[in-house]
């Protein structure tokens, strides 16, 4: 008895066979086959679609496999799935395929594809002119395929959380050297604030060292991105401002990574997250970023204003709190023999470190 791979071998044989004799066959027939070739094509646009969104897993299948599926059936990559129609997907969402790798209802098994799909849908003009091959194209709350990369992260407990980053920051650095992901897209799209998470810290330290201007412009509906985390209703939170604190330490010591620059209110990130999470554990996590930074020097001088960073946190207009001033003397004391050489340096500031310069040596 033939198996059923040669049997299956003998129908597309003979299928072909059909097609390749097709212009010799009658008027009628040429008419039956083209109308079976069309239904055919269809079906198998959609099983390609389908594919696409649902059973592609980078661990399986080759971007050669893919790249070919997409050139036998281009329409595959406009494929629409609605997610709302799975019982397990609360998602009220069409998608394209390149939607559906990036948000993964399935367990991100296709993100590495992200960048194929983008490429081939350029050139298929999928998602409309401009749309990137649909890198562009926004799910129902408004987010395109950047920001969910950006953003994306397993669910709470799941072992794989590094391995989620490190596959989504390759996606981004292959859509960079695409040039389907564009400096300006990271203040576009606020890139920062979507990967300002613990979860997705390489891809956030990646932004950052890109465009570390991007750092220090950040606003989401007018607060600086310190502020934001702070008051944001996330449970983490508190790690996501240590994210942020963290990355302005190491690029912008000079400011104290922004902990002491002010929103619109005349509010800094420091009072307000004391205010919120507490002495003790604001504190904590404060130091923790600076331990995280301590091979930045922070004692050079800001050649603007030719002052040391901890004089912003010892004066006493700003906060009047004096916990910040003496960390950083503790932890560069060598700064302590420099103060008297700063011509701006005010006086209250030259008083308050003179008077407690034996409690600091002693500490």
């Amino acid at each position: 008895m033939a198996s059923t791979d040669t049997n299956n071998m003998e129908y597309t044989e003979r299928l072909l066979r059909i097609l390749l004799i097709e212009k010799s066959l009658s008027a009628e027939m040429r008419i039956n086959v083209e109308a079976r070739a069309m239904a055919m094509i269809g079906g198998l646009t959609y099983d390609a679609g389908n594919f696409l969104h649902r059973i592609l897993d980078a661990d399986e299948h080759t971007e050669d496999e893919v790249k070919t599926l997409i050139n036998a059936l281009p329409s595959a990559l406009s494929h629409i799935r609605d997610y709302a129609d799975d019982e397990d997907d609360d998602d009220d969402d069409e998608m394209l395929p390149i939607q559906a790798a990036a948000c993964e209802p399935g367990g991100r098994k296709s993100i590495p594809f992200i960048s194929l799909f983008a490429e081939e849908g350029e050139k298929l003009n999928i998602g409309g002119e401009g749309q990137r091959g649909g890198l562009l194209a926004q799910d129902s709350n408004g987010n395109n395929v950047l920001q969910i990369l950006a953003n994306s992260f397993p669910l709470e407990n799941s072992t794989c959380v590094d391995a989620v980053d490190s596959k989504c920051l390759d996606a981004l650095e292959r859509l960079r050297e695409s040039d389907l992901l564009k400096k300006e897209d990271i203040r576009r799209y606020d890139l920062l604030r979507y990967s300002c998470r613990k979860k997705a810290k390489q891809r956030f330290d990646y932004f950052v060292g890109w465009d570390p201007a991007a750092l220090k412009e950040c606003r989401y509906e007018g607060e600086p991105l310190l502020h934001h985390e702070t008051r944001s209703g996330h449970s983490t939170a508190i790690e996501n401002f240590v994210v942020a604190l963290e990355a302005g330490l190491k690029h912008y010591p000079e400011e104290l990574g922004f902990i002491f620059q002010k929103n619109s209110s005349g509010e800094t990130a420091y009072e307000l997250v004391f205010d919120r999470f507490g002495k003790d554990e604001a504190w904590r996590n404060i130091e923790k970023c600076f331990e995280e930074t301590r091979n930045v020097k922070m004692v050079e001088r800001n050649p603007m204003t030719s002052m040391y960073p901890f004089m912003l946190a010892a004066a006493p207009e700003e906060t009047g709190d004096l916990n910040m001033l003496y960390y950083l003397l503790r932890r560069d004391p060598e700064v302590l023999y420099r103060v008297s050489d700063v011509d701006s340096l005010d006086s209250v500031v030259v008083e308050m470190t003179t008077r407690k310069r034996g409690h600091l040596n002693s500490a």
